[in-house]
Parts: C-alpha cells; sequence; structure tokens
C-alpha cells in the first residue's frame, strides 16, 4: 500500500522511473515489414572506422535492420506535453519515446514537474520528441515527420494530431505541408506544463534508427516532393557546389579552414552559413548543389532536400557518426568521408588538405 501510494505521488508530480513497451499489443498493425541492408567494402571499412570511434557501443559493421513499422492502437493513456512521452498504467511507453537509450538518456519525464491535467475525449496521436526535436532540423525530419506517412495512410476518420505551441517556424511549415491533403486531421497544441488523459490515441512508430539518416525509399521520396513542393522550389539554370561552414559553431570547427577555403574556391565551391539563411532559402540551396562539403552537423540534414548531389563529409578521428552515410545510401547519393585529427575537448580538429583536393579532382 505505501509503494502504491508513492507511486502516485510520484505520479501527481509528472515523475516517472518504470516503462512499458507495446510491441506485443493486441491491437498493434504491422504497415511495413523488416528489410536489411548491405553494404560494400568501402563502405564497410567507414562503418568499422564508426564502430571504433564509439568503443563498438554502435557497430553497424554487424548489420543494418530497417525495424517492422507499424501503428498501435492506445486507450485511456496520459500524453506529457513537456516530452512528447505516453504514459500508460504509470509507465512510460518506450516506444513513444524512441528506444530505452533515448529513455534514459532524458530527464523529461524523470524531472519532477506541476503538470495542469486535463482529460481529452476522442482519438488523438503525436509525432513530438522533446527534448531532442525541439529546434532540431535532424531529429525533426528524420524521427518526427516520417511517422506521419504510414499513419496517414492507415486514418481516414477524424483525428487530432498533439503538437507543442512553440514550435519553430520551419516546424510549423513543414507539418502544414504534410498535412495539406489530409481534411480529417486537425492539429492541437499542449502547453509543456499540461498532461492529457487521453481516450483514445494511435502511436506510430519511429523509422530511423540511432545515428541515421537512412528512409525507406518511399518514405524518403514523399518526405523531399511535400518540402519541394510546400516551398515551391524550382531548379536552377547552373547547379553549384557548396561547403558549409561551422566557423561560427561552438563545437566541430574545422580548424585548418582557412587552408581548404583556397582550394575550395579553385573548384568553384561556395561558402555557406546555415544560419544565416531561411529555410526555405536552405532548401532551394541544398536542391539546387551538385556537390556538398561539410563538417559533420545538423547542416547536412538538408543533403534530404537535394535533387541529386556528391557529398563528402569530414569527422573527428574518436567520433566517425553514420547519421549522413546512410541518409546518402537511402536517397542513393554518392557519398565520401574524410577522418581527420582527433578532436579536443569541443570536438574542433583538422583535416589533410590533399586528401580533399584528391576527391575534388574525382569530381
Amino acid at each position: 500500500m505505501l509503494k502504491k501510494a508513492l507511486f502516485r505521488i510520484l505520479h501527481t508530480a509528472s515523475y516517472y522511473f518504470r516503462y512499458t513497451s507495446v510491441l506485443h499489443h493486441a491491437s498493434k498493425k504491422v504497415v511495413a515489414p523488416t528489410q536489411v541492408l548491405y553494404f560494400d567494402e568501402q563502405e564497410q571499412a567507414f562503418l568499422e572506422q564508426s564502430a571504433s570511434s564509439f568503443n563498438y557501443s554502435l557497430d553497424y559493421t554487424l548489420g543494418y535492420r530497417i525495424k517492422p513499422q507499424f501503428i498501435v492502437n492506445l486507450r485511456d493513456v496520459m500524453f506529457l506535453g513537456n516530452s512528447g512521452a505516453v504514459v500508460q498504467d504509470g509507465k512510460v511507453v518506450v516506444e513513444s519515446v524512441f528506444d530505452v537509450s533515448r529513455l534514459s538518456k532524458s530527464s523529461a519525464y524523470k524531472t519532477p514537474a506541476l503538470m495542469l491535467p486535463k482529460s481529452r475525449k476522442g482519438l488523438y496521436t503525436s509525432i513530438l520528441h522533446l527534448p531532442w526535436a525541439a529546434n532540431n532540423n535532424y531529429h525533426w525530419f528524420f524521427d518526427c515527420l516520417p511517422r506521419l506517412y504510414f499513419l496517414l495512410q492507415q486514418v481516414q476518420e477524424p483525428i487530432n494530431i498533439i503538437m507543442r505551441r512553440e514550435l519553430p517556424a520551419y516546424q510549423r511549415e513543414t507539418l502544414e505541408f504534410i498535412l495539406r491533403e489530409h481534411p480529417n486531421v486537425k492539429v492541437v497544441y499542449i502547453s509543456k506544463h499540461e498532461k492529457w488523459q487521453v481516450e483514445q490515441f494511435i502511436l506510430p512508430s519511429f523509422l530511423s534508427n540511432p545515428q541515421s539518416g537512412y528512409l525507406p525509399l518511399p518514405v524518403s521520396q514523399w518526405l523531399r516532393t511535400k518540402i519541394w513542393e510546400g516551398y515551391k522550389i524550382q531548379p536552377a539554370q547552373v547547379k553549384r557546389r557548396v561547403y558549409i561552414s561551422r566557423s561560427r559553431a561552438k563545437t566541430r570547427r574545422l580548424l585548418n579552414e582557412q587552408d581548404l577555403l583556397p582550394l575550395l574556391a579553385r573548384y568553384n565551391f561556395e561558402v555557406v552559413w546555415a544560419e544565416e539563411l531561411s529555410y526555405r532559402e536552405q532548401v532551394n540551396l541544398f536542391y539546387n548543389s551538385e556537390a556538398v562539403i561539410a563538417p559533420h552537423g545538423a547542416g547536412l540534414t538538408n543533403l534530404l532536400f537535394s535533387e541529386d548531389s556528391k557529398v563528402l563529409e569530414f569527422h573527428p578521428a574518436n567520433l566517425v557518426k553514420t547519421h549522413y552515410f546512410l541518409l546518402c545510401k537511402g536517397i542513393r547519393f554518392e557519398y565520401a568521408s574524410i577522418v581527420g585529427t582527433t578532436g579536443d575537448t569541443s570536438e574542433n580538429y583538422s583535416v589533410n588538405v590533399q586528401q580533399v583536393e584528391e576527391w575534388l579532382e574525382k569530381i
């Protein structure tokens, strides 16, 4: 009795430390089967560098499996406005917050918070994923929006999609582009200080894997087309070559960038700081680029909106990430990487300029 009373007090303060899974829920409907990716020798070598840099805690050299995609119908759940987590019977539903690993890394639902409870009747869903996608375009385009692909095909009745009030402009715009042809879907907004007791809730699975921008081709093409059409992107007469600089970022800066810039200029690359552009300008820039060079960073998310591009990505030796390699694998772009020196405490590093020149000569 004392234990149950303690749980009730903790739950009143929106504190949850137990979790549950809906993988074997009776209402689970698989909407796309599992897939397995295979890699050639060069790709395998890159994956080995990545796995080594993470001490093999993340290792795609052993294989890359795309999870089966599903939707689950739940009843009488609590939806938390400060995280997007779904709670059932006092336990956080793992599949509503990506996976157990991300569950353990976020304090959004494990920090006591005073949240106003409200009751909501009708059918609801959500693609919120906080704090990861609060204002991060990578998590928005790979964790959040793809979850709508199968759900919108499966649900024809009126449904409310729960989103947070403080959506950045690009998230609000791109969500509107996705929902234009779905009059049965209404967006309703929740405050981070609210938790809703929802009568009926449809939970769509996440499509992506950790450190992966891979999406099944039908999903990526659907998402790309919706954004191109929404922003009215038009092809330019001349394709561009772009270097995305992180010189104004706090981390992962290229220490010898000044040595690289004259070389890039010889090959007609222009230097761009993505943070200076509106989101439509970023999409337009990548759509009309034939080659992109960049240190690893969220700016490369916009490769998703390139029509076709050759890609060269830089990594520090101690942090070789697979996000954009797998993105390019999914949309069939030509990808190459250069692993530089070991990053310092801010993950800043240098790359071999000669290696960059060798890649430039090939293109």
